[in-house]
């Protein structure tokens, strides 16, 4: 245990000790996720207040005077013109390249069909493609089907509808605000987890047998277990602090990420019980992650090689990751929970929509420990093969 310490300690401080390395692999990353995600949602913010505050130019015709009055007490910003048939391909051509918003044109007996309950065709020309003009329709035709209904009801009473619809709405918020962050988080700490350990594990264990320096350790009195384990334990520690630093920016960043794209979401609705949870699912992740990175950097001969033999790993995780963005639910089937990171990922979408099976979560933490356990003992046996170790 003595000698697991001693060089755990050694691995520690190799890094811990170089500024360069300490702000790129553990405060950058953090950094530049809670810089990135703001001024995202900043653009998102600027570029949805711009298209709601732009003026809508549009050309009508035969539009009623009621119709008009409707719309301009609603808040919207409509700028009405009057439709001519003949200049109909000049304002298209307009429509296409954004200069004007959309065209709608009323049956001339608009008013005469809704008194007579005659269905009434309104014709709408817009650009989908236009930002402006796509949002024109959506308003517009909210608008219009709006007015319809108000109109109908008014010169109709009850008899207007051949039923009618009410509803009532039933949600837990903290679920709910829950499944927006299991769609987005999962994906972005298993990515995160592995990109701390990609970025020192290969060049604690394949950058030594580079440089030779990993042959003056395994010469030295100390089993080539307790090496594997002390490098698999600081390996751990420092990936950790890289994807809790990632973890953090993240958090703080989605208020102002979903704040942009106009929703509303609270981080704090989490307590300290679902927080220790989900540390230690990350904390569990990051032994397997750092175990199968540990294990491929040691059979490598070079920290490019090893680069190369994980990341087919890395964009599979990457890929088990996304799948949480199309369901925003954890699997509700056991044998899910004994697969390395499919099980994280899934237990990390329970925890963050309060969801969490204490079974499923023994299964994931004793199956990662047992997983680690394996790779630590693949590891000292690659530490035991001088043709692995010596390698040229």
């Amino acid at each position: 245990m003595r000698n697991i310490f001693t060089i755990f300690r050694k691995e520690f401080f190799r890094v811990m000790s170089d500024r360069r390395l300490v702000f790129t692999a553990i405060i950058l990353p953090g950094l530049a996720i809670y810089i990135m995600y703001t001024f995202i949602g900043t653009a998102i913010g600027g570029e949805v207040e711009d298209i709601v505050e732009h003026k809508m130019i549009i050309y009508t015709e035969n539009m009623p005077t009621d119709f008009q009055n409707f719309v301009y007490a609603q808040n919207i910003n409509p700028e009405f013109h009057d439709y001519d048939p003949n200049n109909h391909e000049e304002i298209e051509e307009q429509i296409l390249i954004g200069e004007v918003d959309m065209i709608i044109i009323f049956s001339e007996t608009f008013e005469d069909d809704i008194d007579n309950l005659v269905i009434s065709e309104i014709f709408i020309y817009f650009n989908p493609g236009e930002k402006y003009s796509n949002y024109a329709y959506g308003q517009m035709t909210n608008v219009i089907s709006t007015y319809g209904t108000i109109i109908g009801l008014d010169r109709h009473g009850d008899s207007y509808y051949a039923f009618m619809v009410d509803s009532g709405i039933i949600m837990d918020e903290e679920k709910a605000a829950g499944q927006g962050f299991a769609m987005l988080l999962p994906m972005l700490i298993i990515m995160f987890l592995f990109s701390g350990a990609m970025s020192i594990g290969p060049d604690s264990i394949a950058g030594e047998n580079e440089r030779g320096t990993i042959a003056t350790l395994l010469i030295t009195p100390v089993k080539r277990s307790e090496i594997a384990i002390g490098k698999v334990l600081s390996l751990t520690a420092v990936s950790m602090m890289s994807a809790t630093s990632s973890f953090i920016g993240i958090m703080f960043s989605l208020p102002n990420l979903m704040g942009g794209a106009g929703a509303e979401l609270d981080v704090f609705i989490y307590g300290v019980g679902d927080i220790t949870i989900l540390f230690s699912v990350l904390l569990a992740t990051v032994l397997v992650i750092v175990g199968l990175v540990s294990v491929l950097s040691a059979y490598a001969k070079t920290i490019k090689e090893a680069g190369m033999l994980i990341m087919p790993f890395y964009f599979v995780s990457i890929g088990l990751g996304i799948s949480s963005m199309f369901s925003g639910e954890a699997s509700s089937e056991l044998w899910v929970y004994f697969m390395p990171i499919y099980s994280s990922v899934n237990l990390i979408i329970a925890v963050l929509t309060f969801d969490i099976s204490l079974t499923a979560y023994l299964i994931t933490i004793g199956t990662s420990l047992i997983y680690v356990t394996i790779f630590v003992f693949i590891l000292t046996r690659l530490f035991q093969s001088e043709k692995i170790m010596f390698q040229k």
